[in-house]
């Protein structure tokens, strides 16, 4: 079963746009680009290979989704929750609120 972070702004907060997610990322210290396709809205976090899909709606990012690939580790985890963190977004997993 796979490890996942299901992330998202406080209840009635319209979203910001992905490129302030962006730049939280790179304020806690790690690099990622967006990268849109047909499938979702992608954060490629730099040398990793866990996914993080944005929700966007209306042209800013309303929630996201994280998928750990066990070989990145445990921390890189606690690097996207303080990243949303952040930026006053609440992260959870299947246990609670991280």
């Amino acid at each position: 079963m796979a490890y996942e972070l299901y992330i998202f702004p406080p209840e009635g907060d319209p979203g910001i746009p992905a490129q302030a997610i962006v730049e939280a990322f790179g304020k806690s210290g790690v690099s990622c680009t967006e990268q849109p396709d047909d499938d979702g809205h992608w954060l490629v976090l730099d040398g990793f290979e866990s996914a993080l899909d944005l929700t966007i709606k209306d042209g800013v990012a309303t929630g996201a989704a994280f998928r750990l690939v066990t070989s990145d580790g445990p921390a890189v985890v606690e690097k996207v929750a303080d990243a949303f963190k952040s930026i006053g977004w609440q992260v959870s997993d299947d246990e609670g609120f991280l």
